[in-house]
């Protein structure tokens, strides 16, 4: 029997729980502790009112696997599953931010009888197109050959097209680069030549609105570019960047340079900085804001310097339990939120940080799946509302936010 994206994660939701129900970890970074920050759930801040708001949930009750908003407008999708065994139904639906409602179901399709098949949102890029992975199994050798399906834009409630992936065995799109600005997206991808070996990185930059691949670019060999699979893009410099582990086991941001092709390995963290957990770049200030689960703190970059500007642990934290994981970037207001699935001081909470490292804010009553079921990914913004969008607190929910 094919277990799917869907249900591996729904059998491994019992194993994480339980795992992360430790909920501080005994090891030291080595880092000044991090400030216990106290906070109501949605309170009064700066003259604004901040905080979890209102709750979307799905149109049929199921499972949510992928979404996206536009962080340029109001609208966004999202992909359910209908069902907790196999066969199952997965469904497209558009959604209205600002209402937290479904606007309209867009797609359903039936997994089979062996649950081969599932329909997954991958995102949300420039001009509001999204993208939908259908993914599907051979069963005569469990590859897989995914048809790649696009909404332009996501607000006409229709596919209306499709996305035709580079070449190469079971090419899965690990992250996208959460940037709405240049229609020429930045995909991190893997593709699998023998199921029995490691995949291969592969970095794919491409138009999807009009179907075209323009580079496929891979890493140093010297370089391990590992799971989970990260990508930030500086948009007005044209340079994507990865994380990866050189020989040293230093972690490096390996450089694309999406115009011209090139790549370099001299972006290199100081030692001991830890493997990236989430990552996102203010292309506007060109500044990167990462985090790690090993010393469970929150680091900036100057990129232009290809220095590392600030460490700190994150606050209400005692270990690599209370680590964050995914960063938004709001290059508007030269922010970075940083997400804490398990706080100290019990629930989720989000950190806004600005550039220079402090927190400014902090934002309470939120409930995060555990991290390595969605590693990155889970929070998205729209700056010039300071709103967003992150997962819970149920599985069949979205929770909107401000900040």
């Amino acid at each position: 029997m094919i277990v799917s994206k869907a249900m591996f994660a729904l059998l491994a939701v019992g194993v994480v729980a339980a795992g992360c129900s430790q909920m501080a970890g005994s090891s030291q970074s080595g880092l000044p502790k991090g400030p216990q920050v106290e906070a109501g759930s949605k309170h009064w801040f700066a003259g604004r009112l901040v905080g979890p708001g209102p709750v979307l949930t799905d149109k049929f009750g199921g499972p949510i696997f992928g979404w996206a908003i536009d962080e340029n407008g109001t609208d966004g999708f999202l992909t359910e599953v209908t069902g907790l065994t196999i066969p199952f139904t997965s469904v497209v639906e558009t959604f209205d931010q600002s209402k937290a409602r479904v606007v309209k179901v867009v797609r359903k399709q039936k997994s089979g009888p062996t649950g081969s098949r599932e329909l997954v949102v991958d995102g949300v890029v420039a001009n509001d197109v999204g993208l939908i992975d259908d993914g599907r199994v051979n069963l005569r050798n469990f590859h897989t050959h995914a048809v790649y399906y696009v909404m332009d834009p996501v607000t006409g409630n229709k596919v209306t097209g499709t996305w035709t992936r580079p070449r190469g065995k079971d090419f899965h799109i690990e992250d996208i680069a959460d940037q709405q600005v240049d229609p020429r997206t930045v995909i991190a991808a893997t593709i699998t030549p023998d199921i029995t070996k490691p995949p291969h990185f592969e970095l794919v930059v491409t138009n999807i609105a009009s179907n075209e691949i323009l580079r496929v670019l891979h890493p140093p060999r010297v370089d391990g570019v590992n799971y989970p699979y990260f990508v930030a893009e500086d948009t007005t410099m044209h340079h994507a960047y990865v994380p990866a582990a050189n020989y040293h086991s230093q972690t490096v941001f390996i450089d694309f340079d999406v115009a011209s092709g090139r790549v370099s390995n001299k972006f290199v963290a100081p030692p001991f900085s830890g493997p990236v957990t989430g990552m996102a770049i203010d292309s506007a200030t060109h500044m990167m804001c990462t985090t790690t689960s090993s010393t469970y703190s929150v680091q900036m970059y100057d990129i232009t310097t290809k220095k590392q500007t600030f460490v700190g642990q994150i606050p209400n934290s005692g270990g690599e339990g209370q680590a964050g994981t995914s960063v938004a970037a709001d290059p508007l207001n030269h922010l970075f939120l940083v997400e804490q699935p398990n706080s100290l001081l019990g629930g989720s909470e989000i950190y806004v940080y600005d550039e220079q490292g402090n927190v400014l804010e902090s934002l309470r009553g939120f409930n995060f799946p555990p991290y390595a079921l969605t590693p990155g990914g889970l929070i998205q913004v729209v700056p010039s509302s300071r709103s967003g969008y992150v997962v819970g607190p149920g599985d069949d929910q979205l929770q909107s936010f401000t900040y």
